[in-house]
C-alpha cells in the first residue's frame, strides 16, 4: 500500500482488483479465468496510472478503463470469426428470401387469408431477426474494443436480438396453434384467433425477454463482454423456446390423428390443404429444434469445436431461408398463383404483339356474289356473339380466384 507520494487508489473494475499504483506506472495482473473460457490463461491484463495520479480513462467515453486486450486468445477468436462469417452469410440469404416471400404474399389478393396472415407475421419476425443479428455480429463480436468496453448499447442490442429470436419460435408455435384450432376445434372466429396469435407471437416473448434481461442485469457477474459469453440464464429463453417447440409438436401430432381418423374418407380440397399445411409444419419443427439437440454437447476439443460452431451457425442462420422455401417457394397455392399470373402476362404480351404488327393493304377485288356471301357470314357471327353474351360461360380465372388456404 502506498501512503506517500502521488499514486492511484486501489480499485475494483468489475473483473479484477488493482492495488495502489504509483503515478506514471503500469500495473499488470493475470487475466481472470472466471470471466471467459476464451481468454488465454497465460496472458496478462494491464492498467495505467497516469502522471497526475488517476487511472487512465477512455477518451471517447471518459470512463476508467482496464486493458484486457491481451487476454483474448487469438486462435479461439479466429474460430469465432469463422462462425460469425457463416452467421452473416446465412442471415443475409434468409433475409433476402423472406423479403421476396413477403412481396409475393402482399402482391396477390388471392393469397389474402388468415393462414397467410400468420405466415406474414412469421416472416416479418424473421426479417427483423436477420437484420438485428447482422448488425449485432458486425458491431460486437468482430470488434474487441466493444467487447472489452462492454457499453450499455451492446447489452441492449443483445437483448433486442434475443427478443426477436424468441418471436420467431413463438410465431412458429402460432402456426401449429392456428392449424390445431381450425382443424380440431373447428368452431372459432378468425379475428379472435389472429388477435390471440399476435399476443403470443409479439407480446409473450417481450415478457420472457424482460425477465431474462432483468435477472442478468441485476447480477453483475453476468454482465461482462456485452453478454456475449454463455450464461446459465440463457435457459430462461432457450427453455421456453424448447417448450413451445414440444407443445407445437404435440399439437401437430393431434392434428395428424384427427386427419387420419375422421377425414380419411373425405377427399375435399380443404382436407388436402390441411394435410399439406400439417406436412409443411411437421418438417419445420424438427429443423427449428435441431440446435437444441446440438446445444448441450459442445465439444471441448479446439479442432472439433470449430466445426461445431460453423455447423451450429449454419443451422441457426439459414432457418429463415428454409421457412421461406417451404411456406412460399414450394407452396402449391403460391406456385398456382404465380403460374396463372405468368400465363396472363404471356397472353397479354401476345395480344399486344399481334395488334401492333402492321397490316398490308389488300389489292384483291371481290365480285358482287362474294361480297354478298361475306355480309351473310358477318351477320351469322354477330348473332352467335349476341347469344354468347347473353349466356356467358365461366372463365378459368373466375373458377379459381379464391384463396384455397386454411
Amino acid at each position: 500500500m502506498h501512503t506517500t507520494g502521488l499514486y492511484c487508489y486501489r480499485t475494483w473494475d468489475g473483473w479484477a482488483c488493482w492495488d495502489d499504483t504509483p503515478a506514471g506506472t503500469t500495473v499488470y495482473s493475470p487475466c481472470p479465468q472466471y470471466v471467459s473460457k476464451e481468454w488465454d490463461p497465460l496472458a496478462q491484463a494491464y492498467k495505467e496510472c497516469t502522471s497526475n495520479g488517476t487511472w487512465w480513462r477512455r477518451p471517447d467515453t471518459g470512463a476508467v478503463f482496464t486493458k484486457y486486450f491481451n487476454c483474448m486468445d487469438e486462435e479461439k477468436m479466429t474460430e469465432n470469426k469463422s462462425a460469425v462469417y457463416v452467421y452473416l452469410a446465412g442471415y443475409g440469404v434468409s433475409t433476402m428470401a423472406i423479403l421476396i416471400s413477403l412481396v409475393i404474399f402482399f402482391a396477390f389478393k388471392q393469397l389474402h387469408c388468415d393462414r397467410i396472415t400468420i405466415h406474414k407475421n412469421l416472416f416479418v419476425s424473421y426479417v427483423l431477426t436477420g437484420v438485428g443479428w447482422i448488425i449485432y455480429y458486425l458491431k460486437v463480436p468482430l470488434d474487441h474494443d466493444v467487447i472489452v468496453a462492454n457499453p450499455f448499447w451492446c447489452q441492449g442490442l443483445h437483448v433486442l436480438v434475443q427478443y426477436l429470436t424468441v418471436c420467431n419460435y413463438f410465431w412458429m408455435f402460432c402456426e401449429g396453434l392456428y392449424l390445431h384450432t381450425i382443424i380440431v376445434v373447428a368452431f372459432t372466429t378468425g379475428k379472435a384467433l389472429l388477435i390471440c396469435c399476435c399476443v403470443i407471437g409479439w407480446g409473450l416473448p417481450a415478457v420472457i425477454t424482460f425477465i431474462y434481461a432483468s435477472i442478468r442485469g441485476i447480477l453483475r457477474d453476468a454482465t461482462h463482454e456485452c453478454w456475449i459469453i454463455n450464461s446459465p440464464y440463457f435457459w430462461i429463453l432457450n427453455g421456453t423456446v424448447a417448450f413451445s417447440l414440444l407443445l407445437n409438436l404435440a399439437f401437430l401430432c393431434n392434428i395428424v390423428r384427427v386427419l387420419m381418423t375422421k377425414l380419411r374418407a373425405v377427399n375435399s380440397p380443404d382436407t388436402n390443404q390441411g394435410r399439406k399445411a400439417v406436412r409443411a409444419t411437421l418438417i419445420l419443427i424438427p429443423l427449428l429444434g435441431l440446435q437444441f439437440v446440438l446445444f448441450p454437447f459442445t465439444p471441448s476439443d479446439s479442432h472439433t469445436k470449430t466445426y461445431y460452431l460453423i455447423a451450429s451457425a449454419f443451422v441457426t442462420s439459414f432457418q429463415g431461408f428454409f421457412v421461406a422455401l417451404i411456406y412460399c417457394f414450394l407452396n402449391s397455392e403460391v406456385l398456382t398463383v404465380l403460374r396463372r399470373k405468368w400465363e396472363q402476362y404471356k397472353l397479354m404480351r401476345g395480344s399486344q404483339d399481334s395488334s401492333s404488327s402492321p397490316r398490308r393493304p389488300s389489292s384483291t377485288y371481290y365480285t358482287s356474289a362474294e361480297v354478298t356471301a361475306h355480309a351473310s357470314s358477318s351477320k351469322l357471327k354477330h348473332k352467335r356473339s349476341t347469344v354468347a353474351t347473353l349466356h356467358p360461360s365461366p372463365s378459368h380465372s373466375e373458377q379459381h380466384s379464391t384463396c384455397e388456404c386454411l
